[in-house]
């Protein structure tokens, strides 16, 4: 069956220009071209067409509008956006409208067909997902566990992966399927591949440049680099900083909602930097693991960090985690905890010669040194989240603190 296709462009010349692209390709089929907003819309509701292309600078209505009404008169149209030139905020925003994909004017004919025929299947499927009778339960959307610290080098990316690891290891004894995967978010410097001696043919670069039209189960799975001595899923960073670019907000938004419907948790390894992408995960996570430690600097934009978030989110979203909690550099447990007003969640000993030996071989220690103190801490929170009977993760601190911290956050 012909994909039904209705133009709306203010100008003719565009209009038949688009017309004459269309008419290449048997499989798609012009119900209708309209010149204004208005007309669009009306035209939408009587033709219910598969795929809209819409000019994004249409008359009569802004697009944003148009896009948004579109998706409440035929919620089973998908809408493309023809722009001029790379405007990346347009492009984000006619996205969150509800758009389907964002094309930059010239486009060729190969890829304008390409791209709907793209999004039509994407639609399809999500359409036959949503009406799909089923006998069995629905699955519980997963939950999101954002690893994040303001603070370069606090070991972030070292807690992600051995915690991710950890939590496959787990949920997959007894010979069940670990539903766990890991997202490495630092996009322009990311390196869980190499911490986990892994060679990835896929990186979450091109599943954004695959999926513009749509991430569903199938593509995403395709995506996934598996780490065998666990069962762990990871979406690999960038290879190189230069398509850290071509992630958007819209890209990443996608991929968490799709493992959501498919993992039972899913941990995403953030920046230091808040920027949109950062923020897209900290909104859909259930829990923020924020990363410190037993140094001036790192409290410092800790406590930063943590004002700004609690603006954001509800206190019990942010739980504390302070790393090599057992260095002697005057600071203890206990000055931190008042200083910045948070009862720690875990605390992880320092051991640099088994961290720095792990990475270097690319064998999470939580599974090859697990009688160590760290992995000891790490195997025991991964077994908290998951539910499991496990140790105390934070022992007591008898001695009150605040001294000279206090008095240096004073205010």
């Amino acid at each position: 069956m012909a994909i039904s296709v209705l133009i709306a462009d203010a100008k003719p010349a565009s209009r038949q220009e688009l017309v004459y692209q269309l008419e290449r390709d048997s499989q798609i089929s012009i119900v209708g071209e309209a010149s204004d907003g208005r007309a669009a819309l009306d035209l939408t509701r009587q033709l219910r067409p598969d795929v809209v292309l819409l000019d994004g600078a249409i008359f009569g209505l802004d697009s944003l509008s148009v896009i948004d009404q579109i998706g409440a008169a035929s919620p089973e149209t998908a809408v493309i956006v023809l722009i001029e030139g790379a405007d990346v905020d347009l492009m984000r925003r006619l996205m969150r409208a509800g758009a389907r994909d964002c094309l930059m004017r010239p486009v060729a004919p190969e890829e304008l067909i390409s791209t709907i025929r793209s999004v039509h299947t994407t639609s399809l499927k999500q359409r036959e997902a949503f009406i799909t009778p089923t006998t069995k339960h629905a699955r519980k959307q997963g939950e999101v566990i954002a690893v994040y610290s303001p603070q370069g080098g606090a070991g972030k990316s070292m807690l992600s992966a051995n915690l991710a690891v950890a939590m496959a290891k787990a949920a997959g004894e007894g010979g069940k399927p670990p539903r766990i995967a890991l997202v490495d978010l630092n996009l322009q410097f990311g390196d869980i591949d190499l911490m986990l001696n892994l060679s990835p043919q896929n990186t979450i670069a091109g599943l954004a440049q695959k999926g513009h039209g749509g991430i569903d189960a199938e593509l995403l799975e395709q995506y996934l680099t598996l780490h065998p001595e666990s069962g762990l899923k990871i979406l690999v960073a960038p290879s190189t900083p230069q398509y850290a670019e071509s992630i958007t907000v819209y890209t990443v938004e996608q991929v968490i909602e799709t493992l959501r419907e498919n993992y039972d948790f899913i941990i995403v390894d953030t920046p230091s930097q808040l920027q949109d992408t950062t923020l897209a995960v900290l909104d859909a996570s259930q829990t923020i693991l924020l990363l410190t430690s037993l140094d001036l600097l790192a409290l410092h934009k800790t406590r930063t960090a943590l004002e700004m978030l609690r603006q954001l989110y509800a206190p019990e979203k942010i739980q504390l985690v302070l790393n090599r909690a057992n260095s002697d550099v005057g600071i203890s447990v206990a000055d931190v905890e008042n200083v910045l007003g948070v009862k720690l969640r875990t605390k992880i000993p320092s051991d640099g010669r088994i961290v720095v030996t792990s990475i270097n071989e690319g064998k999470p220690f939580v599974i090859y040194n697990t009688q160590t103190p760290i992995a000891k801490q790490i195997n025991a929170l991964a077994l908290e989240i998951l539910g499991h009977e496990g140790v105390s993760l934070v022992a007591d601190e008898s001695r009150n603190g605040g001294g000279f911290l206090a008095r240096l956050f004073k205010g």
